[in-house]
Formats: structure tokens, sequence, C-alpha cells
């Protein structure tokens, strides 16, 4: 009797823990499903942060194809006009490091409104625009603000969002990334047709207003700041390696389209080239060397110990570089080597725009399903055969239509890893240490932009040089050859890209 009672307390013992167990369980799944749902506080903070950011880069790509108006217009020449984008894509480069320390010293409501007020003040300057000088400040105006936003939207989705939507979320920043560049040409092309360029800085304007509203309602701290310090010594490094680096990519192109043009001062533009390069280095080493020893580094490189991180932002780079290359390369080579509009240069990167813009998020969707290296490598060889057959057929007697088409497929599978491969890279590191590895992904991405922008004018100039005015038949021909060696390259550089994220899968640090 006593065994049986004992058998009965033990099942009812029993039956109460299973009870208790299912109960959890249940409660822990509807907590689950609850937590799910991603919050339209969150929407509405990424969607204001997202609209500046998309903005100040679609403005990145938005100018090349207006290029031979405003030579015109200001009677410059094409090395001067393209540092519209080369010199806002450095400024945003410069900026962009300064993010880690914003995130910890300052809350986010503020940095937004810094960001926004940049950006609203250059849009308004570059509306009224009188002359170049003008036209460039607007510019760095709006890099800055771009420099502050982008990754303020990257820390936002990175700090808020749930694990099991990180994936997607990323994928919605990325598309900002990845779309904006290669809308620009298009909206330059159709409001430069249809009304004064002015107008195009002027319609962006309430968009801005938008995110300002948005981003005061929805933008809320998470975490506390910290009592973070700023040595003026690693921003002056910074500053210095970057803006030599770019001069000297800037200088190198002069020296190689003055010996095109049997120009005697080949040898100093050659010379000059070389110390400026010499003093980036020298400048970023010296930054690399203040920030391992300080207490409170502009930037923590300990994220570059990680071998995957290192490889996918390398990966990250290369994948940006195509795009800007694409973006200043098509709208100007169309325009003055294959008769194309001003419309029709813009419209042709219309098609592979939309599509970006479609499967960004879905990249990000089959990453948290499938997980990264399926997804990403058949993408990444999607976007390696766009470029080759972008470089193998566009030439004399190509068509709009090739150029569009061509361009779709490359958008088709640069869209659906571009987003990922930050993920990935950002995914190996601790969580102090993400606003920093975040800050490196959009800096670099910056400077990796100003530097293909710059390369790209070198192809069109080595090859237009001494070949008479852009109307003469020699020089169109000329500007042919040299869109066919740019595209040529970024196929080369789509290939390392592809190597990089390869690399990275295969470590296993």
């Amino acid at each position: 009797m006593v065994a049986q009672q004992s058998r009965v307390k033990k099942g009812k013992a029993g039956n109460g823990r299973k009870s208790l167990s299912q109960s959890i369980a249940r409660n822990n799944n509807t907590a689950t499903q609850d937590d799910e749902n991603i919050s339209i506080n969150l929407i509405l903070a990424i969607l204001s942060t997202g609209i500046m950011a998309f903005i100040g880069i679609l403005t990145e790509t938005l100018t090349n194809v207006l290029f031979p108006g405003l030579m015109a217009e200001f009677h410059v020449d094409t090395s001067t006009v393209q540092w519209l984008t080369t010199g806002y894509l450095l400024t945003v480069a410069l900026v962009t490091p300064l993010s880690s320390y914003f995130k910890r010293k300052l809350k986010l409501r503020t940095i937004f409104l810094t960001a926004i007020v940049l950006c609203i003040t250059g849009c308004l300057m570059a509306a009224c625009t009188l002359n170049f000088p003008m036209l460039m400040t607007a510019r760095i105006l709006q890099g800055a603000g771009t420099g502050i936003a982008l990754p303020l939207m990257f820390n936002i989705i990175l700090e808020q969002s749930l694990k099991s939507k990180i994936g997607m979320l990323m994928g919605v920043g990325g598309m900002v990334v990845a779309v904006a560049p290669a809308l620009g040409p298009t909206v330059g092309g159709l409001v430069g047709t249809f009304m004064p360029w002015r107008w195009i800085f002027v319609i962006l304007l309430p968009f801005l207003f938008v995110s300002l509203v948005c981003g005061l309602k929805t933008i809320h701290q998470v975490t506390p700041t910290e009592e973070a310090h700023i040595n003026p010594l690693h921003v002056l490094c910074l500053a210095v390696g970057f803006v030599c680096f770019v001069f000297a990519f800037d200088r190198g192109g002069s020296a190689v389209t003055a010996v095109s043009n049997g120009d005697t001062t080949a040898t100093t533009q050659c010379v000059i080239a070389v110390v400026l390069l010499l003093i980036a280095m020298a400048a970023l080493l010296v930054f690399a060397w203040v920030s391992h020893r300080a207490f409170s580094p502009l930037a923590r490189l300990t994220v570059l110990r990680s071998v995957k991180f290192r490889w996918h932002l390398l990966a990250y780079v290369l994948l940006q570089f195509v795009t800007i290359g694409y973006g200043y390369m098509i709208p100007n080579a169309s325009q003055l080597g294959f008769g194309a509009s001003v419309l029709a240069a813009g419209v042709v990167l219309l098609p592979g725009a939309l599509l970006g813009a479609a499967s960004a998020p879905v990249s990000g969707s089959l990453l948290d399903k499938f997980g990264p290296v399926r997804p990403m490598f058949t993408a990444m060889i999607v976007g390696l055969l766009g470029t080759v057959l972008m470089a193998a057929f566009i030439g004399a007697g190509s068509s709009m239509v090739m150029f569009g088409l061509w361009y779709f497929v490359y958008m088709l599978g640069f869209s659906m890893c571009f987003a990922n491969t930050m993920t990935c890279g950002m995914a190996v590191l601790p969580p102090e240490l993400k606003a920093d590895g975040n800050a490196l992904f959009n800096t670099f991405q910056q400077l990796s932009g100003a530097v293909a922008t710059t390369v790209m004018a070198v192809f069109l100039g080595v090859a237009q040089a001494g070949h008479g005015s852009a109307r003469d038949a020699e020089f169109v021909t000329a500007t042919q050859s040299g869109a066919h060696w740019g595209f040529v390259f970024l196929a080369v550089v789509m290939a390392c890209a592809m190597l990089a994220n390869l690399r990275a899968f295969a470590s296993k640090r």
C-alpha cells in the first residue's frame, strides 16, 4: 500500500513537472512568436535613416550623367568635374570612421539631427549654385551628412533587430547602399532631360524633411552613452592618409594621360603620385600605431584580427568598386562613345537598379534560412558572368539595350551577395566591436568608390588623349576603346571579390 501510494505521488509529481515544462514551453513559444515581430517603431527608425542614406548615396552617381553638361556650363574638363563624385566620396570616407566615436559619445537622435542638417544644407546650396566651387562645397556638405547617416542606419539595425531577422534587415540596409548608386544616373538623366539640373536637389528636399519628422518620432536611445574621447592626431592621420591616397591615384592617372599625349610633365606627375602614396601609407601606419596604443581609439582595429572579417571586408570593398565603376563608366561612355542622350544614358541602368531593390531583402532572407555559402556563391557567379559579358560584348556598334542587359545580369548577382557579405563579416564580431566593424565597412566602401571613379576616369582620359574633341569620330572610337578596357578591369576586380569571399568561408577562425 505504501509503495502504491508512493508510486501515485511520484506519478502526480511527474505529471506536475511535465505539465510545468509544457507550460514553460508554451510560454516560451508565445514569447518567441511575439518577439519575432519587428516593431513598427524600429521599421520607421530604419526608414528615416535609410531615406537620408539613400538620398546621400543616390547623389554619388546622380551627377555622373550630368558631367558633359556641367563641363560646358562651368568650363571645366573631365579630370576636374569628376571631383564632384570623388570629392564627395572622399568626404564620406573621412567622416564615416568617426561613427564609432559618435555612437559611444552622443545620443542617436543627436547624431541623426547633425546628419540631416548637413544633408539639407548641402541640397539647398547645390540648388542655388552659381559656380563650380560652390557646387563642390555643397557636395562636401552632403558627403559629411551621408558619412554620418549611413553607419547610423546599420548601427540601429545591428543594435535593435532580432537575430532571426538581422539578415533580412541588413538586406534592406544593403539595398540602400547597392541600389542608390545604380539608380542615380537614371534620376539624373530623367530630371536633366526635362528640367534644369539644379531642380534635382530641390526635388530631394521634401524626402529629407519626411526623414527628419519620422526620425524625431522614432529614433530612441537603447544603450547608454560612454565617456569617449577623440584624439586629434587620429583624425589628422586618417585625413592625411585618405586624401593623399586618392590624390595619388588622381596624379597617377594624370601622369599616364600625359604620357599618352607626349607631355613633358609626365615625369613630374609620376613623382608627385609616388610621393603622395608614400605619405598616405606613412599616415595610415601612424594611425594604426596610435590607435593600438590609445585607451579610446577612433576605431578599434582589433576587429581586423578576425580572418573572416578581413576577407569579407575586402570582398565588400571590391564589390563596391565595381558598382561605382559601372555608375561612372556606363553613363559617360554611353554619351561620349555611343551617341546616347542624357535620358538614355540614365535610363539604361534603371532595370538593373529596380532588380537590385527587389533582390537585396530577399538575399537576406535566404541567408537567414539557408546560411551564407550557397546563396552568396551562386550570386557571385551570376555577378561575375555579368561583368565578363559586359567586357566581351560591349564595343563599337553596341546598343543601349546591350548595356542594360549585361548590367541587369550583374545587378542580379551583386544585389544578392553585397549586403550578405557585410552581414557575414559583422557576424564574427562580439557586440562591443560591432560599431567599429560597421565603421570600417562603410569607410572603406566609400573610399573604394572614390578610387573607382578616379580609375574609370583614367581609362577614359588615357584613351581620349590626343584624339580631338567630343564631336570627332576619332574621339568617339577612342572612348569606346577606353570603356572596353575599363569593363575588362571591372571583371577582374569582380573575380577578386569572389575569391575573397571564398577565402573567408574557407577560414575556420
